[in-house]
């Protein structure tokens, strides 16, 4: 493989940003907000009856799952990532948040079946709604932006699944701060909750 220069460096890291904060827009022009609409009214709905939360997301769509659950917690809403230390009994009056740009990813798919099969709901965030754990949600939301099955057929200047993650990211961060809008929760409440011997 040719190595580049400095400035060819410089100009891949700025058009690679530029690329990035493009797919954020596009997903803020395309995404269909009356689904974003009913997550944040499950999501409350969940949490008002007692529910929780659970997020889910294999390798990296795993972190950004994570940094969800998070925000759910700073937000006062129960929540916890699956398979964590800390992960409590899933039942039907739960919701299960999925990650998964492909739709098919191995452990994503199997958490939805187990899901599905005791009864409760299940949100997904992909590239592919027709997959397979598609079938299984109740909830779809769609995601510009590469995916696994795309990574190698697909040429970005983001590596791999870079656009999916980001912007999958910026779309949970805003719905975090809708919910923060509909509860009435302010920075000094999130403050409160957040951690203090880190």
């Amino acid at each position: 493989m040719k190595k580049i220069n400095s400035s060819q460096v410089e100009e891949r890291f700025l058009n690679t940003l530029l690329e990035i904060s493009k797919t954020v827009k596009k997903n803020s022009e395309r995404i269909n907000i009356n689904q974003i609409l009913k997550l944040i009214d499950m999501i409350i709905d969940v949490d008002s009856s007692n529910g929780m939360i659970f997020v889910y997301g294999a390798g990296r769509s795993g972190f950004i799952g994570r940094c969800f659950a998070q925000r759910l917690m700073h937000l006062g809403i129960t929540s916890c990532f699956v398979s964590d230390a800390v992960t409590y009994r899933y039942s039907k009056e739960d919701l299960l948040i999925i990650i998964s740009g492909s739709g098919i990813t191995t452990s994503p798919l199997a958490i939805a079946e187990k899901a599905n099969e005791i009864g409760g709901k299940i949100a997904l965030f992909t590239g592919n709604p027709s997959s397979a754990i598609g079938n299984l949600s109740d909830l779809i939301i769609q995601v510009e932006g590469k995916s696994k099955d795309q990574a190698t057929s697909l040429i970005t200047l983001a590596p791999f699944t870079s656009l999916f993650d980001i912007s999958t990211l910026a779309i949970l961060d805003s719905i975090g701060a809708s919910l923060m809008g509909k509860l009435n929760i302010t920075e000094t409440d999130i403050d409160k909750r957040h951690a203090s011997i880190e």
